[in-house]
């Protein structure tokens, strides 16, 4: 259940429509500056954005819509921040300010953030002896700084690592009457810089930047296709057309809107284009009502099935001398060709996973190669850029990128690969489509490991006002995660897989809003930044500290409860760092074998019973709610659970939930199925006693009261 402040700061002021404003109007007070300072040309952290910086990655920027959400008219903002859902363009607005204004642009994952790395940031890129200069420069409004990617830093750094650096861009601005930074960061990081402001008294203003409107997403497309050296000719125009009306045909309604003001859906059809238009005869064959991600898959599998018969023309043009009997549709296919990608881009070594089809005969295969040298560096999944003579290959968008990794994190060949590789790689912020595609490639399983991973890029569809929740339950025999985003008290998506290797652990680095209950390991933190649990449940067999900085976090309404057999640490023999932030020490209870190991933590020990050590009233809602979240439903199938985990992992021989679980079967909520071997709810009931099952599993009992009154009444 989320706090009040983080409920108060994510919420949306008023009417979004009435809300929406132009860029214009938030830098109003924003002034072109001159480059007055001679920036490190090797430090590449903090820089100009120069017109071929902006070309190669912007070239001609599209605005979207920006919603006003913080702003004290009376007073001009020391910082405007501007927060988003994953991949809607904010490093693309970040170098646009900074390329039509002149602002200094500071990509902040790319060094680890401190204490005192503000300083030491701004000393590496203008030297020791300009450093008080250019805070003034900053301060007096004759430069200021866009910073990008908190979302990113903070995964690499932590809150901990975030909090030093506003706290000393706060003290260096301190006083300034002048807009001095502007700050981009995904919707989740920027409720913590909005409370950081909050409490600091701060002046700010807070934009969410939306999607776009149709006529602005038909001139990216152009943009797009221009940039490619497509000529924008009316058939052009009148293929962007066609596409737009497909898709308002398969999105009955408003359902068009937000798919097609979506950056990278946007980014897949400008590169699905020819001149046979053969994604719109796709799009015609799609039915009404399917799903976002499926319609995206299509059009990408499209692609690879038009770079598959442009390989086999190549191959076919070298080998025309030689008389090879080969199946050619078995060459170059999807499989191949995305294990190429992962192996170029990933690893730099595009041979790595992708064999040669024995279709090829080992005297040719050397011949292939050249043609497969030739023709991946041209895919359409890969860019090219030049930097400084050499060029550096990469994904061509978030579209194509987490089409990749979804797959390649599916698949047995490269799994383990692709996992090892982003547990390194913290910078990697994956956008909503990571989930989506992972869920069809995947037949809807998920390893311990991917759940981390799958949980930010599900957190990245939250727009602001949103919430999401992350499930987890199972025992050793079988587990489930279940992705839970709330919007306007509603629930919107719901993503559920089974757990494959529930014997291996689940890990997880960032927890808001969970409850897990497992029977067995939950890995918490990874080795490479900060952990955060904050308002979340995990009761499971061991819990292992996996970071070095443990930020725990809890907040009323809310409550954090860690309740293990015992902690472990991945670092034999040191603990980690322990930093605990709570309204009410009561919010927060740990219990384990070994807490005493554990002395930032014993002042929170509740000894394993934190259904029971509550009023009765909570005592009773927190094991209704156990029960609640345990419950799977497959397909169309009402919630159940196997009677043997509730009976053994839940209730486990203890009275009073022997007593409730009674009460609930007795009542009709629970019942036993034919076969007598699952437990189910019946949902009808929920609506005789007004119960919102929803709020109960996500830690809120209000509904509960009905319920909780009949209980009494029959004891």
């Amino acid at each position: 259940m989320i706090s009040n402040w983080e409920y108060t700061l994510n919420k949306r002021v008023g009417d979004m429509e009435e809300n929406i404003v132009t860029l214009d109007s938030i830098l109003v007070k924003v002034k072109k500056q001159g480059n007055q300072f001679k920036l490190n040309p090797a430090y590449k952290t903090i820089r100009y954005i120069e017109e071929k910086e902006y070309r190669q990655d912007v070239y001609k920027y599209v605005e979207p819509n920006f919603i006003a959400s913080y702003i004290k008219t009376n007073v001009n903002p020391r910082f405007i921040l501007f927060s988003a859902p994953g991949a809607t363009g904010k490093t693309a607005l970040a170098k646009y300010i900074c390329h039509t204004k002149n602002g200094i642009y500071w990509d902040l994952p790319e060094n680890k953030i401190a204490e005192y790395s503000f300083q030491g940031a701004i000393t590496e890129a203008v030297g020791f002896e300009n450093i008080s200069n250019f805070m003034q420069s900053i301060v007096e409004g004759l430069n200021f700084l866009v910073i990008d990617a908190f979302d990113e830093a903070e995964a690499g750094s932590g809150r901990s690592g975030i909090e030093f650096f506003l706290r000393d861009l706060n003290n260096v601005t301190s006083g300034s009457n002048n807009t001095c930074a502007i700050l981009l960061a995904r919707t989740e990081s920027a409720i913590f810089i909005k409370e950081f402001f909050e409490k600091n008294n701060i002046p700010y203003g807070h934009y969410e930047v939306g999607y776009f409107e149709e006529y602005n997403s038909k001139t990216y497309m152009r943009n797009k296709l221009e940039k490619c050296d497509v000529e924008i000719s009316s058939v052009v125009n009148e293929c962007i057309e066609e596409q737009f009306k497909e898709i308002h045909r398969i999105f009955p309604r408003n359902g068009a809107k937000e798919f097609l003001g979506y950056a990278p859906v946007l980014d897949a059809l400008a590169a699905s284009y020819n001149k046979e238009r053969n994604t719109v005869n796709l799009l015609q064959s799609i039915s009404n009502g399917e799903k976002n991600c499926t319609i995206i898959v299509k059009i990408l599998d499209d692609l690879l099935n038009r770079e598959q018969n442009k390989f086999i023309k190549a191959l076919k043009n070298k080998f025309s001398k030689n008389k090879i009997d080969i199946k050619w549709e078995e060459i170059y296919n999807r499989e191949e060709q995305i294990y190429r990608i992962i192996g170029m881009l990933l690893f730099d070594d595009s041979t790595l996973f992708a064999e040669i089809s024995k279709e090829i005969p080992v005297e040719y295969r050397d011949e292939y190669l050249e043609v497969v040298n030739t023709q991946l560096p041209q895919h359409p999944f890969i860019c090219s850029k030049d930097l400084k003579s050499r060029v550096v290959y990469d994904f061509t968008g978030p579209a194509f990128k987490d089409y990749v990794i979804a797959y390649g994190l599916a698949e047995v060949a490269t799994s383990d690969f692709v996992n090892e590789f982003f547990a390194q790689n913290v910078k990697y912020c994956p956008s909503q489509l990571l989930v989506e595609f992972f869920e069809l490639f995947s037949g809807g399983n998920v390893k311990g490991e991917q759940v981390s991973l799958m949980y930010n890029s599900f957190k990245a569809h939250a727009q602001l006002g949103d919430s999401s929740a992350l499930r987890i339950s199972g025992d050793k025999e079988e587990g489930y995660v279940e992705f839970v985003l709330m919007r306007n008290g509603e629930e919107t998506l719901n993503i559920e897989f089974a757990i494959t290797n529930i014997d291996k652990g689940i890990y997880i680095s960032q927890l808001s809003n969970c409850y897990i209950d497992i029977e067995g390991k939950v890995y918490v933190g990874s080795v490479a930044g900060e952990a955060r649990i904050n308002n979340s449940v995990i009761i499971c067999d061991e819990l292992i500290w996996s970071s070095e900085q443990i930020l725990i976090e809890a907040y009323s309404p809310g409550k954090c409860i860690l309740t293990a057999g015992k902690f472990n640490n991945i670092t034999p023999n040191i603990n980690p760092r322990f930093e605990v932030k709570t309204d009410k020490k009561a919010n927060l209870r740990v219990s384990a074998s070994n807490l005493g190991n554990y002395y930032k933590l014993l002042g929170y020990k509740d000894d394993g019973k934190f259904e029971f050590d509550y009023s009765v009233y909570e005592e009773f809602s927190n094991i209704v709610r156990r029960i609640f979240s345990c419950l799977r439903s497959h397909s169309k199938d009402t919630p159940a659970r196997k009677m043997d985990f509730i009976d053994n992992r839940i209730v486990n021989n203890n009275e009073k939930k022997k007593d409730i679980l009674k009460f609930l079967l007795n009542e009709g909520i629970l019942y036993t199925d034919e076969q007598d071997w699952l437990y189910k709810l019946e949902t009808d009931k929920l609506s005789t006693f007004k119960i919102m099952w929803n709020n109960v599993k996500n830690g809120d009992f209000e509904s509960l009261r009905d319920l909780y009154d009949k209980y009494v009444s029959v004891h």
